[in-house]
């Protein structure tokens, strides 16, 4: 199935306090062919993606009404290693996301990884970085190859 991303809002930047650097932050949602996927949150300091990696935060799950007890957060680190850009899925209770009122439950790390929803998360997060340009620094030197490339 393919997955659209649709931008939603870019916050404007913060300060770091300790780098003094612009921490970014911005959300937007992912849809197939069935409808919505989820909605995500994007949050890293720019120039220092390299040591400290991105937040991807995600809540998937029913939509359109359905109350927040159908949906459940999840979070993916990210970061660019001597192999390329990576992430690994943490646990989402003790991210920011565990609070919204949108989520009816947040999953730990043993929930996602080895089921079906943990491909799903990845195939999400890769159409976030292959899709939103607002991300594209994340990528430092690498670069999403999609399939009308040569």
């Amino acid at each position: 199935m393919a997955i659209a991303i649709e931008k939603g809002i870019e916050h404007p930047p913060t300060h770091c306090d300790c780098c003094g650097s612009a921490t970014r932050s911005l959300n937007g949602y992912a849809d197939d062919e069935m409808g919505a996927l989820a909605t995500y949150l994007v949050h890293w300091t720019e120039g220092h993606v390299e040591e400290n990696g991105a937040s991807f935060d995600l809540i998937v799950g029913a939509w359109g009404g359905a109350p927040a007890a159908d949906r459940v957060a999840a979070s993916l680190a990210y970061r660019i290693t001597g192999d390329g850009p990576q992430f690994m899925v943490i646990d989402a209770n003790e991210r920011p996301i565990a609070k919204s009122s949108l989520v009816g439950r947040s999953l730990t790390r043993d929930e996602v990884i080895g089921t079906p929803l943990a491909g799903q998360l990845f195939a999400i997060v890769d159409a976030i970085l292959a899709q939103d340009d607002r991300v594209t620094s994340l990528l430092g030197d690498w670069r999403i190859l999609t399939g009308d490339q040569p």
